[in-house]
């Protein structure tokens, strides 16, 4: 029997309310780094991919961590959408200005069927979980849109990111339940699919139009 159900934010709940690359450009011109969105969107995809996992040994805090690593991607996507090499100092005040507008929950929005699929699952009695690969900025923009769960488990909180299975262990203790009676959604196969497998937790690809969160809800009250 499903009690609980587990949600990736980013792709999942929420999504950029305007396109990565002119954000970027945007706050990198303010800093007097002119850069093409083209370059900065190619230098971002390749690079938010292949960095790698944030240096919990580095950093007991996990939200450090976290931080330093998108210092680092920020700072390598910009240089190598510029192909040169930029002032040091521009470039760690736009990343401190980047990273402070993805903290406002503006610069989010949320999925239309969100709101009213969470309003459904709390009436149906589910516990309801965030999982994300994240820093402890969620918390605040979650809470911003309006949007309250039972748990909120970023890659922060737990020091562990999908597929790893210790956020998914964090957030299974945090509600007090089993994986088997956990049904999970993401918009990643690896991160979402594989990770919750490690665990035995039964997974759902959100691929919108196709699957998106009213199909999973009614999915979990079938189950």
């Amino acid at each position: 029997m499903i009690r609980a159900l587990f949600l990736d934010a980013a792709g999942t709940l929420i999504e950029p309310a305007e396109s990565v690359a002119a954000v970027y450009a945007r706050h990198a011109a303010a800093h007097g780094i002119p850069l093409e969105t083209a370059g900065i969107k190619a230098a971002f995809a390749e690079l938010f991919s292949s960095t790698g996992d944030p240096d919990w040994a580095a950093h007991p805090q996990g939200d450090a961590a976290e931080r330093e690593w998108w210092r680092q991607l920020v700072s390598a996507t910009l240089s190598r959408a510029a192909d040169r090499e930029l002032d040091s100092d521009a470039v760690a005040a736009c990343f401190e200005a980047l990273f402070a507008h993805y903290a406002d929950p503006v610069a989010w929005q949320v999925f239309p069927e969100v709101p009213e699929m969470l309003a459904s699952a709390r009436a149906a009695g589910f516990q309801l979980a965030v999982v994300s690969n994240f820093d402890r900025r969620l918390h605040g923009i979650l809470a911003g849109h309006g949007l309250h769960f039972d748990a909120v488990i970023t890659s922060a909180d737990a020091r562990s990111r999908k597929p790893e299975p210790a956020i998914f262990q964090s957030a299974l203790a945090a509600l007090g339940v089993d994986a088997a009676e956990v049904l999970h959604a993401g918009d990643s196969a690896s991160a979402d699919l594989e990770g919750a497998a490690r665990l035995g937790i039964t997974a759902r690809l959100v691929m919108r139009p196709g699957y998106a969160l009213n199909d999973f809800l009614r999915e979990a009250l079938e189950l």
